[in-house]
């Protein structure tokens, strides 16, 4: 049913893309060990259902992302790529015909924060964590940004503290901005600090938004 309700939003003039972009964007790449060669492309909504199952599994391990499993409905994957394809970018790793990670990043509504992409999800598959696809992503993702959409001046990361993927996070060029304390509540009930992160992009001037 999402994904009909997906195609009746492309119909009224929406590319087939999660987001819309006149180049073609796919590239092959192997990950960090050499043991694994997957395909980065642009979302489609025919990932819908293969972006659910990958979610649920990252999401079946503790800490792996916000939501819970039982959180993952056809409903909340919906409400992603509806944003995605209204007002913002995705990109999925593939490998075998399977996606194995994908990188979603939106607007907020309000028009002030137009320069902004701040919502959205970052994850790998549990099985393919820790090659390199994580951070292959993003940055294919910003360099997209910094060389063809001007508008975007900041994209933001929200992580929990104790998530190792900040240093990564790091390597690529985000800066922590400070932190939110005890935003996250574990499944265990314990609090833990959020940590704000951005990476401006280089070849935005900021005086073009003053």
């Amino acid at each position: 049913m999402y994904k009909l309700l997906l195609l009746a939003l492309l119909s009224l003039g929406h590319s087939y893309y999660v987001y819309s972009c006149e180049h073609a964007l796919t590239m092959q790449a192997t990950s960090a060990d050499g043991t694994t060669s997957y395909t980065i492309r642009k979302m489609v909504v025919d990932d819908s259902e293969a972006l659910k199952k990958l979610y649920q599994r990252v999401a079946s391990r503790v800490g792996g992302l916000a939501r819970t499993y039982d959180e993952i409905t056809d409903a909340y994957i919906m409400q992603l790529l509806v944003r995605s394809i209204n007002n913002g970018f995705a990109l999925v790793a593939e490998y075998d015909g399977t996606l194995i990670g994908s990188i979603i990043k939106y607007k907020l509504e309000p028009k002030v924060f137009s320069h902004v992409l701040t919502e959205g999800s970052i994850l790998v598959d549990p099985d393919f964590q820790a090659k390199g696809i994580g951070s292959m992503l993003i940055k294919t993702l910003l360099h997209e940004i910094e060389e063809h959409h001007p508008e975007i001046l900041r994209v933001e990361i929200i992580a929990r503290e104790s998530n190792p993927a900040i240093k990564l996070y790091e390597r690529i060029g985000f800066k922590k901005e400070g932190r939110f304390e005890g935003r996250i509540k574990g499944v265990d009930g314990k609090l833990e600090a959020d940590i704000p992160m951005a990476w401006i992009n280089p070849k935005v001037e900021p005086s073009v938004y003053d």
